[in-house]
């Protein structure tokens, strides 16, 4: 695993900068704006362009070599923070400007995760993807808290110039750990095709929903995680207004903290093991959990119980995140394996600003109304979204479980044929 590790470091550094970066321009742009809906616009532009290129990125990843492909990732990601540092050096930075760069890096980044995710398998054994995987979801949350940390610490002495620059920095150093690995990698091999029949660019974007579809195991697996991230993050995105409706910004920061610790320590766990072995049931338990979790929140608005309950989702994200990316990476053909996982996080994802949008106006149209009547008190409209949203999630794993083709993925449906594994 000699050259996953070195790149796996490379994009966790790169991971922390990057969330410094994000940290920095959401302070600057409500610093100068005041407005929450100004700052709702810049987490819509750092997502949905990605979501909307996913299809075409997953489609030129599988053609072309990865690594390359996760190259012009970072390069073009280091566009936004190069952007932003030259506008607002001399003076010129306005808000559209933030909107625009931030817009254009989340492009880039789209192209990185799929070409990440096909490339583990061709560099770790397939015993050892589940300690891969792991490991994955530990530089993902491991960026999440050292970059809050740093990123609030370092605001106030070096501003969002200086954090953009220590960016830059860390995007250096990942294009650098995979510029070092190619002395390593030989040039990936290409599947030559029996059929020589064009294939248009349409149904060759479309090629990844076509697998999907054609396996119901997988594709009842999509529809669970659509459901459920629907109502998951219905309820996580209200946390802060629950902790902020009885609690000081202080308590956010602890339970925030505390959360982000549980993804740390369950990957950090997870990275020195294989991992869980029956996925599915892995998979559906943690949801278990989750809609216990979230319930548990819904009734009890401590700072400790609400801590504790985001320890146990993030940490319950960690398990899930390494299990369903094994199980991909094991049931998708290499040479398909960037359209397929393209098409996977789009669908997953096109649910989250769906839950977005309706979160506040279902806390404050009908929970609030709910909540007076059953004479909860402050946050009481909130909390009601938590309650409702624990029963709903256990239909949605109820559901799935009654599903055979979906319990049974594992067996029933067989590994891809793997590439050669290189010696590291």
């Amino acid at each position: 695993m000699r050259v996953f590790n070195l790149i796996w470091a490379g994009q966790g550094v790169s991971l922390i900068g990057s969330a410094m970066t994000t940290f920095g321009i959401g302070v600057w742009v409500f610093l100068d704006t005041g407005s929450p809906t100004y700052f709702a616009t810049l987490i819509l532009a750092a997502s949905l362009p990605a979501l909307l290129v996913l299809p075409v990125a997953g489609a030129l990843v599988d053609r072309w070599d990865r690594r390359r492909v996760m190259l012009l990732s970072d390069t073009g990601a280091a566009l936004a923070p190069a952007g932003v540092v030259l506008l607002h050096t001399t003076g010129a930075l306005q808000l559209w400007h933030i909107y625009l760069l931030v817009g254009l890096g989340a492009i880039f980044k789209a192209f990185q995760w799929p070409a990440f995710s096909a490339l583990v398998p061709q560099l770790v054994a397939k015993d050892d993807l589940g300690k891969a995987n792991g490991r994955v979801s530990l530089i993902e949350a491991a960026g999440q808290v050292f970059g809050a940390l740093l990123g609030g610490g370092l605001y106030a002495l070096v501003g969002l110039r200086g954090l953009l620059v220590i960016d830059l920095l860390t995007l250096a150093a990942a294009l650098g750990t995979l510029l070092y690995s190619f002395r390593w990698l030989p040039t990936e091999p290409r599947h030559p095709s029996t059929d020589h029949t064009p294939v248009s660019h349409r149904d060759e974007l479309l090629e990844g929903w076509r697998f999907i579809r054609q396996r119901p195991g997988l594709l009842g697996l999509l529809l669970f995680f659509a459901a459920n991230n629907l109502v998951m993050e219905m309820a996580i995105v209200l946390v802060p207004p629950l902790v902020l409706s009885t609690h000081t910004p202080a308590d956010l920061g602890i339970v925030n903290a505390i959360g982000w610790t549980g993804m740390t320590i369950v990957s950090l766990l997870i990275s020195t093991t294989r991992g869980p072995q029956r996925l599915i049931r892995a998979i559906l338990t943690v949801a278990t959990c989750h809609a216990a979790l979230v319930l548990a929140m819904g009734l009890e608005q401590s700072v400790w119980m609400l801590a504790a309950g985001m320890f146990g989702i993030l940490g319950g994200y960690a398990v899930t995140n390494a299990a369903t990316s094994t199980l991909w990476q094991l049931k998708t053909p290499q040479d398909k394996q960037g359209r397929v996982f393209a098409i996977r996080r789009m669908v997953a994802w096109s649910a989250e600003p769906l839950a977005y949008g309706l979160a506040g106006p279902v806390a404050q149209l009908f929970g609030t109304p709910l909540a007076q009547h059953l004479g909860l008190g402050q946050g009481g409209g909130i909390a009601v979204v938590f309650l409702l949203a624990g029963p709903a999630l256990l239909l949605v794993i109820t559901a799935t479980y009654l599903r055979p083709r979906v319990r049974h993925v594992e067996r029933e449906l067989p590994d891809a044929v793997a590439l050669p594994v290189p010696q590291t």
